[in-house]
Order: C-alpha cells, then structure tokens, then sequence
C-alpha cells in the first residue's frame, strides 16, 4: 500500500512538473506585422522581400506581411476610412502633410524619444516633408534624384559621343536623332519631372519654406517654353507617346535614347532589359542658367489605428538606422537618405546629383497634390492637341498650377 501511493505520489509529481519544463522552454509569441508599399517594379519589390528577410532574422518574434498596392494612395484612402490601416506603409512626401493633417498618422516622436533615436544623420530636407509643428510622422527611407539617363547603342548610331551638358547641346543633338529616326527624350508631362528643368533655368515650383510658389517666376516660364518647344518639336515624347507604361519602359525597349528617372530604373532595366542596362550611361540632367535637379523621398509611416504600432516602430527603426538602409539601398533602388550610410556602387552620378546644392527636395505642403493634378492634367492636354503653340500652352499649363495653389 505505501508503496502503490509513493508510485501514485511520484506520477503526480511528474505530472505537475510538465508544465513548468514546458514554460522554461516557452517559445515568446510571434507578431505578424503588414507592410503596405508600392513598387516600380518585380526587381524593387524582389530587393524588398530580402531586406525585410534581414529584419525578420534579427527580430525573430516579429513577421513582415509585404502588401504590394496597385494604386497605394486609393488604397490607403479606403484603409483609412474602414479604421483598418496596415502596422506599416509607404508615406510619400507629397501626400504626407495631406495624410497628417487628416489626423490618421501616427506621431513618432514619442518613440523616437524613448528608444535614443537619434534624427542627426538623416539629411534634413529629407525630414522636413514628414514634419508638422514638433511631430514627426514618417522617416525617410532612403532618397532619389533625377539623372539623365542615355542608351550608348542609339547615340552610337546617332553619331553622338556624349550625353548632353547643357540644354543647348541636347537642343542640337535632338535635331540629330530626330533626322534617324530617333527619339531624343522620353519624359512623362508631369511636374515632377519638368520642374527640373524650372530650377535649371534659375525658377523653381516653391521656395525654400517649401509654401509659396515660383511658377511665376521668370526661370519657370523660361523652361516651362523650352519643355513645351520640345514636346512640339518631337525632342520630348510622353511614355504614352511612344507606347509604353513609363519612361523607364520606353527606355528599355529601346523608343528613346534619353529619359531621366532615379536609381529605381537600373535595377529595372537590369531585370527588364539587359541590353539596355548594359548600355545605359549616366549624367546630371542638362543644365541651363545652372545644374537643377528634383529630389523624392519616401518614408516608413504607422498608422494612427494601426494594430500593433509597437512592432511596426521596431521595423522603422531598423530599416530607417544605419543597418537596415544598408542593406536596403545595397540592392541599388535608391539612395540613402542618411549621411553615415555609404552610396552603393555604380551609383556615383546619383549620389553626386543628390549631393548638389541646386537638386531641390520635392514640395511638400497640405494641397500640394492638387497642383500636381493641375499641371499633369493641362500638360497633356496640351500636347494631345498636335498644333498647340509651345508659348501658349506653357503659359496654359502654368496657369492651371498656380490657380490650385493654396491660397
């Protein structure tokens, strides 16, 4: 009898031991995060994936769901209004101080604070897009100036040795392509791309506090004629123009012999088009009065009703800190936007351009998509109509702009 209740007493024992081995052994649970971007290509959202990989490995209580959008900013629109909006996404510059204004980003200086994050090595005109008052509501990313892209192959054909310093060379130049047969320039009719062209020629689209406008100054005018003379002429064509998604399209199957995109393209063309990317050559943008050039940037954001905002910030600071941009920027689809993060290689022309003291960030102010809508919507209509005068229909798209200006 003792002996059946000392065996019954030891199986008891036992049994009450199991759950404390099993707690000592406790996996810590496992938080599944989303990630809401866009991507301008396979090779963008390829490079991505393995970043976020990166992270998952350092942190492994936390999973990365990539969601790569259609059309983002519909799509974040509609995530906003049924209170279910990802951990972590995209914030572009231009939309940022729309989004905060609407009160559904979350302010990140709280956590910024807390964790010792220190804002010193990030570029300031990087910030100052995500910045409203003493919040912070997103962190760059990484960043991507304009460069004038050229492919070596139709300027060999061409005869043309070189890419184009100034605006006066490309104007002789695009008469040279333009008699074989070739088009000189694939640029989309779109501010964020002709605005280039504003500071080159001494204007701009908004001054140094990034509110009031220069598309009424003299440089503006001046290079919104020589883009619409070109758009006349044949020197520039719109992607859908000749046919294609993008510049970057157009470009790789060979319609143009320019375009001027970011580092975003080459791992495009490399995927893409091999040829090309083999051929491509590099320059700044030509110049006119002066170097000019825009600058993007991007940030990592967390929404105001997003889940689990606790995980999300550990993502954004790891891919935001030296490490994580990185290994992010190392796979060549953008440029860092931190001064203690080297520029990849093969990215030297980018880096220069990004690094000069006329590329100009983009505006970024509450209303500043209307006026992007404004002047893409008349510039199109402008060229559409295959007579339009280059005078009239700069002074038209112009025009458009400045009456969706905030007042």
């Amino acid at each position: 009898m003792k002996q059946r209740l000392h065996a019954g007493a030891v199986l008891v024992a036992s049994l009450l031991l199991i759950p404390l081995v099993q707690s000592a052994h406790a996996v810590d649970p496992i938080t599944t995060i989303s990630l809401a971007t866009w991507g301008s290509s396979p090779a963008e959202t390829a490079a991505l994936s393995d970043a976020v990989a990166t992270f998952e490995a350092r942190n492994p209580t936390i999973k990365v769901n990539l969601i790569v959008d259609t059309d983002h900013g519909a799509q974040m629109a509609a995530k906003f209004a049924s209170h279910t909006p990802p951990d972590v996404f995209y914030l572009d510059a231009g939309v940022a101080q729309d989004w905060a204004n609407q009160g559904v980003l979350l302010n990140l200086m709280p956590s910024i604070t807390a964790s010792n994050f220190s804002l010193s090595a990030f570029n300031k005109s990087y910030l100052k897009p995500f910045q409203a008052g003493g919040a912070l509501y997103a962190l760059p990313k990484d960043a991507n100036p304009l460069v004038l892209e050229g492919n070596k192959t139709l300027m060999k054909k061409a005869g043309i040795k070189a890419l184009p310093t100034t605006t006066a060379q490309f104007n002789a130049q695009a008469k040279i392509f333009l008699k074989k047969k070739i088009t000189p320039m694939c640029v989309d009719a779109d501010i964020n791309r002709l605005g280039a062209y504003f500071v080159a020629f001494g204007g701009g689209i908004a001054d140094s506090s990034g509110t009031k406008s220069l598309l009424g100054s003299a440089g503006t005018k001046a290079a919104m004629l020589w883009v619409m003379s070109n758009y006349r002429s044949g020197a520039f064509r719109t992607p859908a123009q000749l046919s294609a998604g993008w510049a970057g399209e157009a470009f790789g199957k060979a319609k143009c012999a320019y375009t001027m995109e970011g580092a975003w393209l080459d791992p495009f063309l490399k995927d893409s088009f091999p040829s090309v990317y083999q051929s491509m050559v590099k320059a700044p943008l030509p110049m006119a009065k002066h170097a000019g050039s825009l600058a993007f940037t991007a940030g990592y954001a967390i929404g105001k009703e997003s889940a689990n905002p606790a995980q999300a910030w550990t993502f954004i600071q790891y891919m935001t800190g030296a490490r994580g941009m990185t290994v992010w920027t190392s796979y060549g689809v953008a440029l860092p936007s931190r001064s203690d993060v080297s520029i990849p290689l093969g990215y030297e022309v980018n880096g220069m351009v990004a690094k000069a003291p006329t590329t100009v960030t983009t505006p970024a102010f509450i209303g500043w998509s209307k006026v992007i809508d404004a002047f893409n919507n008349e510039a199109k209509k402008q060229i559409q109509d295959k007579k339009f005068i280059p005078a009239k229909a700069a002074a038209a798209v112009l025009a458009a702009a400045s009456a969706a200006w905030p007042a």
